[in-house]
């Protein structure tokens, strides 16, 4: 039987590996008239100018290719076809130019185009979710779990700032510029740091949660330290406040008074003060600051407060509302120039960095910073006889202290003899009437001032 004519193949080139490891590259394919075409080229150049030839033989039997003059050499001309076949419509030219236009533009920044690339994919953050102001407050304020309820409150108002231009704008696109806007609300140098502080906060936990790309807070310029001195209450004005404390309520306030004069505990730490966190030697202090530290801290008792808590045994703290009611009695009653709300503490740290003479001992039992004591608390009073007289403020030295106390008529009591007389003459409330107060009141004075009362049915039965 006669051999199967081998059919027609089209000529191609194709590349091969020799054992050497280097390319190499085959005309192969079959010729009209049978004829089997096999040759192999170190280039592909030289493969191609071969199957140009081929064609031009066959005169219009496959397709046809024309030879063009050039410069490059054989290995350029087939590096130049293998990059054409690999970058697709684009042409290549236009690819070598803006790949040597990016490069230029590295050099100019004095990089090179791999560091800047390195640099963009360190930075770039793909994964930054796009979410409003007003959503992500509403997340941030709904994640400050176990806060105090004036600093949730202080996050809440703080962040409402932002809210002011338009709530639903993207978190990310927040600038320096309009930060600025911002703090420019607010005149005091105080409240400026203090609203940074807090948009710091904000913009922390954005950045964690990929909301943002950077604290925009981290930017803005430093905001100067305030000048102005600390204030403490003048010797008078201490004198005032501890007689209206005694005077107060049977003397109800009167220890927490002693306590924040005398151990310097700041309105948080009183406000959470129990009965046994103070003892005769130590005051334990578990509110305010320390609520949130593992390490607490603890207040040596100095002798006149031993005094002061003996007179007047601390046995609770009144409601909050009912404290800062009491305090602005109290406040009201000592007249005092300028009052903050850590007038006590500063006053009371004040005369003991006088007394103790060590910035860092003061410090320790304060639960502050030396460089707090140096900015605020050196040198602020001259004269040590007033320190002397401040750690000498027992409660029968201020028998002589005259307060009125706000809404409150000074009484012209009888003297005790004359009020025993009178309580035994004729029912409370007709005595109280004659001295100008309530039964309730003339009771509660009788029983300071150690006077028996009727016994209940006494006017009845007489």
């Amino acid at each position: 039987m006669a051999r199967k004519k081998k059919e027609t193949g089209p000529l191609d080139i194709t590349a091969f590996k020799n054992r050497s490891g280097s390319t190499s590259w085959r005309l192969s394919g079959t010729l009209p008239d049978g004829q089997r075409v096999r040759s192999n080229f170190k280039t592909k150049a030289g493969a191609a100018l071969a199957l140009a030839a081929l064609e031009k033989e066959l005169e219009g039997v496959g397709p046809r290719r024309t030879l063009q003059q050039t410069i490059l050499s054989p290995e350029q001309l087939a590096d130049a076809e293998t990059a054409s076949q690999s970058i697709g419509e684009r042409g290549l030219s236009q690819i070598v130019s803006h790949y040597l236009n990016l490069e230029s533009r590295a050099r100019a920044k004095g990089v090179t185009l791999d560091r800047a690339l390195a640099f963009f994919e360190a930075h770039h953050r793909p994964e930054i979710q796009e979410v409003s102001i007003y959503n992500a407050r509403e997340e941030f304020l709904h994640t400050r779990i176990g806060l105090a309820p004036k600093t949730a409150s202080f996050y809440k108002s703080s962040t409402k700032h932002l809210l002011l231009p338009d709530p639903n704008r993207l978190l990310h696109t927040i600038t320096v510029g309009d930060l600025e806007d911002v703090l420019r609300r607010f005149p005091s140098v105080n409240s400026k740091r203090t609203m940074k502080t807090a948009l710091g906060v904000f913009f922390n936990w954005a950045v964690r949660h990929h909301y943002c790309l950077e604290n925009p807070c981290e930017r803005l310029d430093k905001i100067p330290q305030p000048v102005s001195p600390v204030a403490i209450l003048a010797m008078d004005e201490i004198k005032r406040l501890l007689k209206a404390a005694i005077d107060y309520r049977d003397g109800e306030m009167a220890p927490l008074i002693a306590i924040a004069l005398f151990a310097g505990l700041r309105p948080s730490e009183i406000a959470a003060l129990k009965p046994e966190d103070v003892s005769e030697e130590r005051i334990r202090i578990t509110g305010g600051k320390m609520a949130r530290r593992k390490v607490k801290r603890s207040v040596p008792v100095p002798p006149i407060l031993k005094k002061w808590i003996r007179a007047y045994p601390f046995t609770a703290v009144p409601k909050q509302d009912a404290l800062a009611y009491r305090m602005r009695v109290l406040r009201d009653a000592t007249k005092a120039e300028r009052w903050v709300q850590d007038v006590l503490r500063h006053t009371s740290i004040t005369y003991q960095a006088e007394r103790d003479r060590n910035e860092g001992v003061t410090a320790f039992n304060n639960g502050t910073s030396k460089a707090m004591m140096d900015r605020h608390y050196r040198d602020v009073i001259d004269d040590p006889d007033q320190v002397k007289k401040f750690w000498a403020l027992e409660p029968k030295s201020l028998s002589e202290v005259e307060v009125v106390l706000p809404g409150h008529s000074e009484i012209d009591w009888p003297t005790t003899a004359q009020l025993k007389e009178l309580v035994w003459q004729k029912p409370l409330v007709h005595a109280a009437a004659e001295i100008g107060v309530s039964d309730v009141a003339l009771r509660k004075h009788c029983v300071k001032l150690g006077i028996e009362l009727p016994p209940r049915g006494h006017w009845l039965r007489n």
